[in-house]
Parts: structure tokens; sequence; C-alpha cells
């Protein structure tokens, strides 16, 4: 058997980026200075032979620590000004896994959830 225990931590996100399919829809554009809602939220696997003798694995507070500073800087500036490449939400995803798997052990996956047009968008560990 297995857990996952999900943390989350909402912010608000100025992607930067046109929408080719919203333009060809006919669609309004996102505002370049409103910001899109988006819910992170990070997974850590864990087996049962790894709870503590305090029946745990992860702390949660340090988990929502380190998640809030990655995302702090998410927030700062438009994400088109912080990533040399398109900054999709796959991108950011991916940068973000990155970033808590180095100082958050056994991070499962890294989702961005788009709450203004409710899309999620999952970057998962291999294996």
């Amino acid at each position: 058997m297995s857990f996952t225990v999900e943390v989350e931590h909402r912010i608000k996100v100025v992607q930067g980026l046109a929408s080719p399919v919203r333009a060809r829809r006919g669609l309004p554009l996102v505002p370049a200075g409103e910001g899109v809602p988006v819910l992170v939220t990070v997974g850590i696997a864990f087996a049962d032979d790894q709870l503590d003798e305090r029946g745990r694995f992860v702390d949660t507070d340090a988990v929502e620590e380190e998640l809030a500073s990655a995302c702090t800087e998410l927030e700062e500036r438009p994400w088109v000004e912080q990533f040399p490449s398109r900054p999709t939400f796959e991108v950011v995803a991916r940068h973000l896994f990155g970033r808590l798997a180095r100082r958050v052990p056994q991070v499962a996956f890294v989702q961005l959830r788009d709450e203004k047009f409710g899309t999620n968008t999952r970057y998962e560990r291999e294996g």
C-alpha cells in the first residue's frame, strides 16, 4: 500500500501569452494585467513502511512553506519575463516540479489548475 499527500496553494499569475484558440473562436482575450487564478497542488508519495513513530512521513507545513516560496516568484511578474521559452502551463509545472523535488522528499507530481478556464496541467515523476 502507499499514500499520496497533497498540499495546495492559490496564486494569481499573468502568463503574458496570447491565446490563438480563444482568438479563433472569437472569445475575449484575458487582459494582460488581470491575472489568472491558479491552484497549485504538489503530491508527495510514500509507502506504509516510511511512516515514522508518530504515524507520518511528511510535514505538510514545511511543504506549504516551500510551495509558497516557489509560487511567490511566479506571481511577481508575467511569466513571459521569467522563462526563456514560451511559458505554457506545461513548462511552468515542469519547472515547479524540478524546484520542489530538490527541497521536498518524494514529490510525485505538481499540478496547475487554471481556475478561470477549469483546466488542469500535471507534471508527474516518471516510473
